[in-house]
């Protein structure tokens, strides 16, 4: 049992991170091979020493290993997003959206804090391993709440206790389910939000502390399964915020108004937007002003129309609130 509960969730953290090396890898594509702009990467480790040997590989096409200087340069040589992550001995550090050439020129800091192994007695698997691997994987999973493909899935704003719970899924099967609600903003006008993943019985609930505007993550505690809720080591650089999307670029994408679309969560009539993310890639997003952040559905299609991801509201409400004790 505790074997097959390691397959479990191990499929669940390979998902995700298959998930955001592929899919979202295809952001950023080569049209002249000559460099306009450039970034770096700073990765440190224990005590802020050079985390000699990690890996930064970027959409782009590039992949750089952090030597003595503790620095990866990136090179690009088109406009628009991009899609960067940061490794380790197989752990994901940190992940990154950017576009060129606004964030052209920027250093970038990646920490990596150590995680602790499960204890003999537990072996691989339980929560202890599930809590390991999620506290690694937080900044991928964050991108897949709060992100379509590096822009913000949210097309209007929640309100203080609104929650929206989405099923994710890849290649038209279904993956896992997320939830995502805006908990209270204090008033230095950072805001506390909450996240939770299930994926069969695995689960995870987080809470987490925004700067103003959702630039970073300041604090965050998180439960893993049945264990008691803990604080959960933050570091700067572990998340970034999605592109927001200006009024002109999302009127200017509805190709069609009062469709009618219908998710677990019931059906709603709504315009359907359009973008082309990357050469060969288009994303949908069906709007309406009847759920909080505005959209019910999404999806990312390969040029041959089969959907590669998509997400679909399974429920939404009001009435939320810390339950990990978070303020």
């Amino acid at each position: 049992m505790m074997r097959l509960r390691y397959i479990k969730v191990a499929v669940f953290v390979a998902l995700v991170a298959a998930m955001s090396a592929g899919v979202v890898g295809c952001f950023g594509y080569n049209m002249m091979g000559i460099p306009l702009f450039s970034m770096k990467i700073e990765v440190k480790g224990p005590n802020n020493a050079p985390l000699v040997g990690a890996v930064v590989s970027c959409s782009s096409g590039e992949t750089v290993t952090v030597d003595t200087s503790g620095v990866a340069k990136l090179n690009f040589s088109d406009v628009g997003p991009y899609y960067i992550s940061v490794r380790y001995q197989d752990n994901i550090i940190a992940s990154y959206n950017v576009s060129m050439p606004s964030d052209g020129g920027k250093t970038l800091t990646a920490n990596y804090v150590p995680g602790a192994t499960p204890s003999a007695g537990e072996g691989a698997g339980g929560n202890n391993y599930f809590a390991m691997m999620g506290a690694r994987l937080y900044p991928l999973l964050f991108q897949y709440v709060f992100n379509a493909y590096g822009y913000s899935i949210d097309l209007s704003k929640y309100q203080p206790g609104q929650y929206t719970e989405w099923q994710i899924s890849t290649n038209g099967e279904k993956q896992f389910s997320t939830r995502k609600a805006y908990l209270t903003k204090l008033p230095n006008g950072q805001e506390w939000w909450q996240v939770s993943f299930q994926a069969n019985k695995d689960s995870m609930l987080m809470e987490v502390l925004f700067s103003d505007k959702q630039q970073s993550i300041r604090r965050m505690r998180a439960k893993f399964g049945s264990e008691a809720p803990k604080e959960v080591p933050v570091t700067e650089g572990w998340y970034t915020s999605p592109m927001q999307l200006t009024p002109e670029s999302i009127e200017g994408s509805v190709v069609k108004k009062g469709v009618s679309v219908t998710v677990p969560a019931g059906t709603f009539t709504c315009d359907q937007l359009e973008f082309g993310v990357a050469q060969g890639f288009t994303l949908r997003m069906w709007r309406t002003s009847d759920v909080p952040g505005g959209v019910v559905k999404y999806e990312m299609s390969g040029d041959n129309g089969k959907d590669l991801y998509s997400g679909e509201l399974k429920s939404f409400g009001t009435g939320a609130t810390t339950e990990l004790g978070s303020y």
